[in-house]
């Protein structure tokens, strides 16, 4: 056997190895942590970052705040009792309770009434003696015009039609159901109303 080649020799060969382990066959290092006054700076940048952001969405905020609140003073909700009482409910607009009533004792089988509010500078009709299908029509002369259906029971009521106080004419209809199975007789008919009319709380 040569001289070198025994038992030292794989501890030679072992030695070798292990030398090797820890290279990193061309795989590049890994970067440096980031020393304290590096992590310092991007920590700052971040929080700059942050609270400009937030002053930008505050601005805008108060601008659009502002916005609306301009847009709502300039366009104010309407009033009623008062001049914005057309084509509303005069029950939930409290126009109803102090309303007056003008109702023909003659000829009027459906006790048709013509109702006004001059608090609320509005008409509305009212039909008291009818039937499901049976209408109320309002027609202001120059003016609007609604009507109302009764949907069950005997009566029902339109919702207002704006009036000048001072000069308007008013013509209230009733209109009878088409049905075959109805019970009255009655016959389309019409009152008419002006603010010289008298009008009795009813």
């Amino acid at each position: 056997m040569p001289f070198g080649w025994g038992a030292d020799t794989p501890v030679i060969a072992e030695a070798a190895m292990t030398s090797t382990e820890g290279q990193d066959n061309g795989a590049p290092a890994p970067a440096p942590a980031p020393s304290g006054t590096r992590l310092a700076r991007v920590r700052r940048s971040v929080l700059l970052t942050t609270a400009a952001g937030a002053a930008v969405a505050a601005v805008v905020t108060v601008l659009a705040t502002r916005g609306t609140e301009s847009v709502v003073k300039e366009d104010p909700q309407p009033t009623c009792p008062g001049d914005d009482c057309g084509d509303r409910n005069p029950e939930t607009t409290d126009c109803g309770a102090d309303a007056g009533s003008y109702r023909p004792a003659e000829s009027n089988p459906a006790l048709l009434d013509v109702r006004y509010n001059p608090r609320c500078h509005a008409v509305w009709g009212r039909i008291l003696n009818g039937e499901p299908g049976d209408r109320v029509t309002v027609a202001v002369t120059g003016g609007g015009v609604t009507e109302a259906e009764i949907a069950w029971g005997f009566d029902q009521f339109t919702k207002m039609v704006a009036v000048d106080e001072r000069d308007f004419v008013v013509e209230v209809c009733a209109i009878p159901t088409g049905r075959r199975d109805r019970e009255a007789d009655w016959l389309r008919y019409c009152i008419e109303a002006t603010e010289e009319t008298e009008f009795l709380l009813r």
